[in-house]
Parts: structure tokens; sequence; C-alpha cells
């Protein structure tokens, strides 16, 4: 029985020359392994900052089409200033919620968009406003398609309190909830100004609407 600790012992110490010596064995392979390892903490690290340093309104109006056009119409609207103190950011609706695949992918595909700028054109804020009632049409396709995902994120039938809404609110709110209603199909141009080719067939309504 007193030999079982020395056994134990002998039996580590036996493993871990064997670890060792095929370390040593294999040496070159175990060094990419953790160079790998290294590399691809770096990456995410530095893909993590990037996608959290374009996530700021900041950034967005750096490039001054933004801050000359859209954002101007920003700062007027009930997303940017209102009673409750409360603000959505520019990511916040234009940056896909609750999916980081999709939005690893939008922020690919802005390439496109720096592209355009660079050498088609839309550094230039008359160019840009030309393309605004298309790229209007495009993202508010995009809200549609995921239901406004990016608007729920803040925004929920369930949560609502409808006896603080105005009548006409109640109402549109309670119908929506039933049919699980994409919210932009009431609420175009409650940001951005609104176009005439890109108007909705429905009325627009440039607030909120629940005062």
């Amino acid at each position: 029985m007193s030999d079982t600790p020395r056994r134990k012992r002998n039996l580590l110490g036996h493993r871990i020359a064997r670890w060792y010596a095929c370390l040593l064995e294999h040496w070159r392979i175990a060094l990419a392994l953790v160079g790998a390892m290294g590399v691809g903490a770096a990456a995410f690290a530095s893909w993590i900052t990037i996608i959290e340093h374009t996530n700021h309104t900041e950034f967005c109006i750096t490039c001054h089409v933004m801050g000359d056009t859209v954002y101007p119409e920003y700062k007027k609207s009930s997303h940017f200033s209102n009673k409750h103190g409360f603000a959505a950011s520019c990511p916040d609706c234009h940056v896909p919620q609750y999916s980081w695949i999709d939005e690893a992918l939008a922020k690919v595909g802005t390439v496109g968009e720096l592209y355009a700028f660079f050498f088609q054109g839309m550094d230039q804020v008359e160019n840009f406003n030309k393309i605004r009632p298309e790229l209007a049409k495009h993202q508010w396709a995009k809200f549609e398609a995921t239901n406004a995902r990016e608007c729920r994120h803040c925004h929920d039938y369930n949560r609502m309190v409808l006896d603080e809404q105005k009548p006409s609110a109640r109402v549109s709110h309670v119908d929506a909830a039933k049919k699980n209603t994409n919210c932009v199909q009431c609420h175009h141009g409650i940001t951005h100004k609104l176009f005439e080719e890109a108007k909705p067939a429905a009325p627009a309504n440039d607030s909120f609407d629940v005062d």
C-alpha cells in the first residue's frame, strides 16, 4: 500500500517525460499551432475593435456626405432628441441586430460604398442626392425583409402603454400587433426626409405619434 503514491508519481513522471519527448520531436508543429492560435486571436481582436469603432454615429459622420445630408435630418428627428431622453444612433438602425453573421456581412459590404465614394463620385453631395430615392427604397426593402428587425430591437408591441398613446396611434398599434405589421410600412420618413419618387402607397407618418 505504501508504494501506491510512489507508483502514481512514477507514472505521472513517465507521462510527462513522454509528452516532453513528443514535444521535442514535433516542436515545429507545436510552434506552428501556437503561432496560428496567436494570429487567430489577434485577427479576432482586431475585427472586434473595428466593429466597435465603426458602430458609432460619430464615425458615420466623418464622411462629409453623411454629415451634410442625412445627419442634419437625423438631428431634427425624434430618434435624436425626445422627452424620454432616448436616442437611437445610426448603427442602431442601419447595422443588423441580433445576428453577428449579418453584422459581419454588412460591414464587409461597405467596401462597395467605399468604392463608390472614391471612384464613382459619391464624395459629392449633389451626386449622392441624385441616388437617395433609390437608396431609400433599398433601405426600406431591407427593413421589410427582416420584418423591421432593427426597429424591434428597441420597439416592442407588447411593451407599449397603449393608454398613453393618442387614439389614432392606439388603434393603429393594436391592429399592427395583431397582424405583426412591419414598422416601416407606416413609419416611412421618421428620421430622414421622404422623396416623391420613393413614397409608399400608404400615407407617410413622420412621427412616433405616441405623445
